[in-house]
């Protein structure tokens, strides 16, 4: 029991001092000077989310953009879908078509080669955002020495289930949040995240990471930050979230938690390793500490306090978070989540070393994309 204490105890210690850097996080000034953009979208049948996207644009305030969408051989009818939303925009864009190579990677590649400006920003196919984002996303750049910035990401939707998935998501983006914080960045979205396009090109864009179909985000990232150690920033604004729907099953949330899965996994880095490890830890701590509460034993109530004290210290963080990002808290969700969290997650990290999964339409096997 003291050994289940004592790893509890720095976890509970990690997460209030998460709570403290994310509280002195600073977000960054407007300036009123903003940098041309360009903004790249790969999608890959996608019909269904594109009108919702496409008025996402048309609503920027940013006076200077353009947006370079890519199709990723889509066999849909996205690209009709797309070149109809697009007769009455105003803004400057193109619809290319991913000739050479599949997947995100080589759809984003092409988009930056095609770009006009110095100022890559991508998202996804999936996504809505506020008619500030690009806008505030664009503001930090200021600072010569940002070379790559993180944008936050919500995830959104009506069911218990989904809302479960959007506290979840929160420990995710504040986590990260805080680690680049304390220049430590560990992890980013694709779905909202900018970079200089003489960044891309040093670091030789997404070569040497292109063994897994994800990546294009947190891997990039990674050699960016190996390359200009200062250089990664997080944009902590309520106008900056981008917000994409969870997962509407567990079947669909399982394929995507491997396809991340894939990207940690990827090259084995020791930091990430080690948190994964960590994680993975306490959630068997958290198990056994249920284990004791609902068998009564002689230790139930010390498994009972330090239980109650983990959810009371994560309701905080996840508060405060959701709070800077301009987000409701779900309280009810977030409870269940805490309760069923240690067992999918155990599940999701050794699944992860096995088997398939699934992405637009396009099968992977875990082991080839590590």
């Amino acid at each position: 029991m003291i050994v289940l204490i004592l790893v509890y105890s720095i976890y509970l210690l990690l997460i209030i001092a998460f709570t403290a850097l994310w509280a002195r996080g600073k977000a960054f000034k407007d300036q009123s000077k903003y940098a041309p953009v360009s903004v790249v979208i790969p999608f890959r049948n996608e019909a269904q989310n594109l009108s919702p996207l496409v008025s996402s644009l048309k609503n920027q305030t940013h006076p200077d953009f353009e947006v370079l969408f890519v199709d990723d051989h889509s066999d849909d009818n996205g690209t009709s879908v797309l070149e109809d939303l697009l007769q009455d925009v105003s803004f400057k864009h193109r619809l290319l078509s991913l000739k050479k190579g599949v997947g995100k990677k080589a759809a984003l590649a092409l988009g930056i080669s095609e770009s006009t400006n110095e100022l890559i920003i991508t998202t996804d196919a999936d996504c809505e955002m506020s008619s500030e984002w690009l806008k505030e996303m664009t503001i930090p750049f200021h600072d010569e020495k940002v070379k790559l910035l993180v944008g936050p990401v919500g995830l959104q939707g009506n069911s218990f289930w989904q809302r479960m998935q959007s506290m979840e998501s929160t420990a995710l983006i504040g986590v990260g949040g805080t680690m680049i914080f304390h220049g430590k960045p560990t992890m980013a979205n694709g779905a909202n995240l900018a970079y200089r396009k003489a960044v891309f090109s040093d670091v030789n864009g997404f070569d040497g990471i292109s063994g897994t179909p994800s990546g294009d985000d947190e891997l990039l990232m990674h050699k960016v930050a190996n390359r200009y150690t200062d250089g990664i920033a997080f944009c902590k604004s309520k106008k900056a979230v981008v917000k994409t729907a969870a997962m509407e099953s567990w079947q669909l949330f399982k394929q995507q938690r491997l396809r991340w899965a894939s990207k940690w996994n990827y090259g084995k880095r020791g930091s990430t390793m080690a948190i994964a490890l960590f994680v993975f830890l306490i959630q068997l701590v958290q198990i056994l500490l249920l284990g004791l509460i609902l068998f009564k034993n002689d230790f139930t109530w010390q498994a009972l306090s330090l239980v109650v004290l983990r959810l009371l210290i994560e309701l905080i963080f996840l508060w405060s978070v959701r709070r800077s990002l301009g987000q409701r808290t779900h309280w009810l969700p977030t409870f269940f989540s805490y309760l069923l969290y240690p067992f999918y997650a155990i599940y999701i990290g050794v699944a992860a070393n096995f088997g398939t999964f699934e992405w637009k339409g396009r099968n992977y096997n875990v082991k080839q994309a590590e």
